[in-house]
């Protein structure tokens, strides 16, 4: 006899993106990214230790230390390492890196179906505000920016990529890999490979980007921010989606460059207005895994034997 569930909704719930499920990842990946959501914060953040995780999912340390390297290899996790007072290291802060844009989304989405409220004859912006200590300024950051479509040629390599994917067990795909797919793949990552800003082109951006917004840095800190985007491997496309990032958060008073945590949480901010890197990045994994499956196979072909 079939057992029926019943869930108590004021437990509460997960709600991911359904764009997650096409991402490629081990079954046992996928239950800690799912458990690192639950347990996050607004920002995408939680500190659980591994023996947390170990017994919330029913896997060893090893294994959970290694599915967070998975999800770090794809671009879902971040973590900071974290010492005590006395210099021991203390646990690992996990950030999800999607998780605090899409939070804000599900949030713009519930406001947006929302009753609207009824007018009045005066709008609140044409009230006369009597009080000398009232601040006439809108301190509101600055709307979303416009998220760059990718091109259609990589939307279409990225989509066949997915379906072949979809469902197969790593590193394996559904059905074989045409040569036309994998030398258009091939094409569009040098395309991305040549696009590649130099220290320079990153330093030279950011220089201009704090003294736009009025931000005093010192040579040592803009030297550290420009190592990270280039350890990121950012492009063109990247440091403009980083800007808008920027743009949007920075509040007119801030007059102090960001921390190295903070720039970072820029840094992965920006991913959402910057979808075409991201989706480079899946190809690239994409065609690693191919080269695995064929090297798999050309061990497997049997040789000649020539002593007969």
């Amino acid at each position: 006899m079939a057992i029926s569930h019943e869930f108590d909704p004021a437990k509460g719930f997960v709600a991911l993106p359904s764009d997650v499920m096409d991402i490629d990842m081990t079954p046992g990946a996928f239950r800690l990214l799912v458990e690192l959501c639950r347990m996050a914060n607004t920002t995408g953040e939680c500190w659980p230790s591994l023996a947390q995780l170990s017994d919330r999912i029913g896997r060893s340390k090893a294994s959970i230390s290694g599915y967070i390297s998975e999800l770090r290899n794809l671009d879902l996790l971040n973590t900071t390492s974290q010492k005590m007072a006395n210099g021991y290291n203390y646990r690992l802060k996990y950030c999800v890196t999607f998780w605090q844009n899409w939070r804000a989304q599900l949030s713009n989405m519930r406001q947006s179906k929302a009753t609207p409220k009824s007018k009045c004859s005066v709008q609140p912006i044409e009230r006369r505000v009597n009080s000398k200590n009232h601040s006439h300024k809108n301190h509101t950051p600055a709307c979303n920016a416009e998220k760059k479509q990718p091109s259609a040629k990589l939307v279409s390599v990225f989509l066949n990529w997915s379906a072949l994917s979809k469902g197969a067990v790593f590193p394996n795909f559904n059905r074989p890999v045409n040569n036309t797919l994998a030398s258009e793949t091939q094409e569009l990552l040098e395309q991305y490979a040549t696009d590649i800003s130099t220290k320079r082109q990153i330093e030279n951006h950011l220089g201009k980007l704090w003294l736009a917004l009025n931000v005093a840095i010192t040579p040592n800190e803009l030297t550290l921010q420009t190592t990270n985007l280039f350890n990121k491997r950012i492009s063109t496309a990247g440091l403009i989606a980083f800007t808008k990032a920027v743009q949007t958060t920075w509040q007119n008073h801030w007059r102090k460059p960001p921390n190295e945590e903070q720039f970072m949480q820029l840094f992965v901010q920006s991913q959402a207005y910057n979808q075409e890197e991201g989706m480079l990045r899946m190809l690239e994994q994409f065609l690693k895994r191919w080269n695995m499956v064929q090297k798999k196979l050309q061990h497997r072909t049997p040789s000649l034997n020539l002593a007969a």
